[in-house]
């Protein structure tokens, strides 16, 4: 089992999930294998998110090596809407969304 700080890490505290603003999903490859696991990285699926999904308004919301700014680990399942406009931006600078917005994460 982890402790309180790291489960935070990964897990929302109730009331902060994303998920529940309707905006957030999380995905899993066609073979359902890997769902909001870490092998899904490794995923042709994940590649073709990685490449596609501002095109569609969405971001991987916690990017690979960003977690010291968005407070959660990476989860390239974890995709966020967040409008065509912002989520090239967001991607094509390889930043977060509180980087995009100059805020703190909600971990925090």
């Amino acid at each position: 089992m982890d402790g309180y700080e790291k489960a935070r890490t990964y897990s929302a505290l109730p009331g902060t999930s994303e998920h529940q603003t309707g905006l957030a999903i999380d995905v899993t490859g066609g073979n359902g294998k890997c769902p909001a696991e870490d092998c899904f990285a490794g995923t042709i699926e994940a590649a073709w998110l990685e490449r596609n999904a501002a095109e569609y308004g969405f971001i991987i919301r916690y990017p690979k090596g960003k977690d010291t700014i968005t407070g959660y680990k990476y989860e390239p399942w974890h995709l966020r809407y967040v409008g065509k406009d912002v989520a090239v931006d967001v991607t094509t600078k390889g930043i977060t969304l509180e980087e995009y917005f100059n805020t703190q994460p909600v971990s925090k």
